[in-house]
């Protein structure tokens, strides 16, 4: 079984900006920066065979121009601690990419995604020990965080590996815009 999502990865420089500003504290566990991605999909568990059915799916999914740009953050509380993100800007291209892969993905019998797309990017996972106040500081501080726009060159297919270190991702195919005339 392959534990599958579909994600449009963040450039390096992006990523290390955005990392540089979350608090160093030993509770507090920064995403990679070559991890650092906006879920488009997760699939969660499949058999080779759909694996193999998504990959596939996917090739047909046309990739609008896009423009993505960091524009705030903000926190997914959890039992077990929180999620620290970033948002990204309202971008009509991006929905309409995130709609064409969940079409794309109901021709291989997968369902339509019931929850609402947020997209975001998240730079850190922290226990519960985190103390409140530093949380509450960084959200007040990156509040109204907006970083320049770039252009993704199209989306990922991801086979994730949990390990004792955290997760570990892995591409089964990458997906570029087609360009005209092609």
């Amino acid at each position: 079984m392959s534990r599958l999502f579909v994600a449009i990865d963040t450039p390096a420089a992006l990523a290390d900006t955005l990392l540089q500003t979350l608090p160093a504290q030993r509770d507090i566990r920064p995403t990679p920066a070559g991890q650092l991605h906006c879920t488009l999909r997760f699939l969660g568990e499949c058999d080779e065979t759909l694996a193999v059915g998504i990959a596939e799916a996917l090739q047909g999914v046309a990739i609008p121009p896009l423009a993505l740009q960091v524009q705030g953050v903000g926190r997914f509380r959890g039992r077990q601690g929180a999620i620290l993100w970033a948002g990204l800007g309202e971008s009509p291209p991006l929905a309409t990419l995130f709609a064409s892969i969940g079409e794309a993905l109901e021709t291989v019998g997968i369902a339509p995604e019931r929850r609402r797309f947020w997209p975001h990017l998240t730079l850190a996972r922290c226990r519960a020990g985190v103390p409140e106040p530093l949380l509450r500081d960084w959200l007040a501080a990156h509040r109204t965080l907006m970083l320049p726009p770039w252009q993704p060159g199209g989306f990922v297919l991801y086979e994730s590996f949990l390990g004792r270190d955290g997760a570990r991702h892995v591409a089964r195919a990458t997906y570029r815009p087609v360009s005209p005339g092609c």
